[in-house]
């Protein structure tokens, strides 16, 4: 009995080790990011993401809230630029999008952040904008990649291509360190 014991002591030990590692892991996986995520982390686990079609047209960038992009095959998208992703063997396998923004009000340095695994391009003019910095994590429930861009004032275009799944929560806002 008293062996007994000692084991079941032993496996609950374990047991809550596990339990504490694991947790431990997701509260740090949104941490060590090299800008703050906790605006774009909480508008994208909101329940009010505003929903759009691949190629929708927004007036504006949603203020307060993600956008959720229903993509398509990544064969069916016409992107605004070539995407500057690497093509990858199982591409057939993927899922692409576009959303347009009509304008801005100033230049200005915006972070694209998205949900899940993907490629982020901003393109204006047919060209695609050079990334001026980028942080992500695999750990962070909620935040896959944040990309930087300048972005001049004007339409300009958000491309995501790459993605496993067939929509992505997107958040678009000025740079913010």
């Amino acid at each position: 009995m008293r062996r007994l014991r000692l084991v079941l002591a032993g496996l609950a030990a374990l047991l809550g080790t596990s339990v504490q590692t694991v947790a431990a892991a997701e509260e740090k996986g949104c941490e060590g990011l090299l800008w703050p995520l906790a605006t774009e982390l909480s508008w994208m686990n909101a329940a009010g993401a505003e929903k759009v079609a691949s190629g929708a047209t927004l007036a504006a960038i949603p203020p307060g809230k993600a956008i959720e992009v229903a993509l398509l095959p990544l064969a069916e998208v016409t992107f605004p630029g070539k995407p500057t992703r690497t093509p990858k063997p199982d591409d057939d396998q993927t899922f692409g999008g576009v959303v347009h923004v009509t304008g801005t009000l100033a230049a200005t340095h915006y972070q694209v952040t998205i949900s899940d695994h993907g490629w982020v391009d901003v393109v204006q003019n047919g060209a695609p904008l050079e990334a001026t910095g980028h942080t992500g994590s695999h750990d962070c429930k909620g935040i896959r990649k944040s990309v930087r861009f300048e972005v001049a004032p004007g339409p300009f275009s958000i491309q995501v291509s790459g993605t496993r799944s067939p929509s992505i929560r997107v958040v678009i806002r000025p740079a913010a360190d």
